[in-house]
Formats: structure tokens, sequence, C-alpha cells
């Protein structure tokens, strides 16, 4: 009877486990897209929300892989030209295609916070963010699989100190 009661505990703890990995990647995908869409959300996801956990380094890492992405001056500059405008480049549809260019199937419905009425779309930087990652698709997914492994570290850290307390 105990042995039965063992298993079910640790499939309980692989589900878990499981679940907790999967919620992290589509997070890590959602804010991959959202400093995409604005660079500006960098400095937000990387030091003030989200990993905080996270030691130091491998924020740095983080930050300098997002930095040194080909061509993202461009966006960059392009966005922070537009910043007055407060316009966006992404909507759920060109989110979604910036995910296929980088070979990533991904829930359209996770996408909604894109197609917001509210955010005014920028059908010109839109074009741009898709062009520059379909300059180099293979760059832009080796940031986004660093940025998933980091941010399902991070929760695992967060979810070894809940457990903790």
């Amino acid at each position: 009877m105990e042995d039965v009661k063992q298993k079910n505990q640790n499939r309980v703890e692989n589900m878990k486990r499981v679940n907790l990995k999967r919620t992290a990647r589509s997070h890590a995908i959602i804010f991959f897209l959202r400093i995409i869409d604005n660079m500006g959300n960098l400095n937000e996801v990387m030091w003030f929300y989200n990993l905080k956990e996270l030691s130091n380094d491998k924020r740095k890492e983080l930050w300098h892989a997002f930095s040194d992405l080909p061509n993202i001056k461009t966006i960059e500059k392009r966005q922070h030209d537009n910043m007055h405008l407060n316009e966006h480049s992404l909507t759920s549809y060109s989110a979604d295609q910036v995910l296929k260019l980088m070979g990533i199937n991904f829930n359209k419905g996770k996408l909604s916070i894109f197609a917001s009425k509210d955010r005014k779309q920028n059908k010109e930087l839109a074009q741009l963010v898709l062009s520059v990652v379909k300059s180099d698709p293979k760059a832009y997914r080796e940031t986004l699989d660093l940025f998933i492994k980091y941010w399902i570290e991070d929760y695992e850290l967060r979810e070894e100190q809940s457990t903790e307390a």
C-alpha cells in the first residue's frame, strides 16, 4: 500500500514539474515577443518583474544575447522614433508569423495579448520586425531558446523556494 502511495506522489510531483516547465515556456515566448515588439521592455523584464531568482551573470548573458541579435538596433531605432505615437509592431497574426519563422508552433489563443483594440498598430514596423527575424531566424531562435531555458530555471528556483517556506 505504501508503495502505491509513493508512486502516486511521484506521479503528482512529475506532473507539477512538467506543468511548471510548460507554463514557463509559454510565458518566456510571450515576453520574448513583447521585447521584440518593444525593446524598452527588455529592462523591465530582466530586472524588475521577472527572472528575479536568476543570477546576475545569467541575466547579463541574456541581455547580451538580445543586444547582439542581428539588426535589432534597426528595430530599436524605429521603435524609438515612434515612441511618441505609442505604436506597437506586433499583432497576434504577426507574432505568430515571427514564431513560425523561427520554427515554433504556438497556441494562437495565448497571443491574444497582441490583439488588444487599445494597442495602436504600425504595419510598417511589423514588416520591419518580420524582415529582420527572417534575415536570421536561427540567431533569434537561439536567443529564444536561451531565454526559455533561463525562464524555466527561474520558475524552478521560485518553486523550490515556495516549497521550502
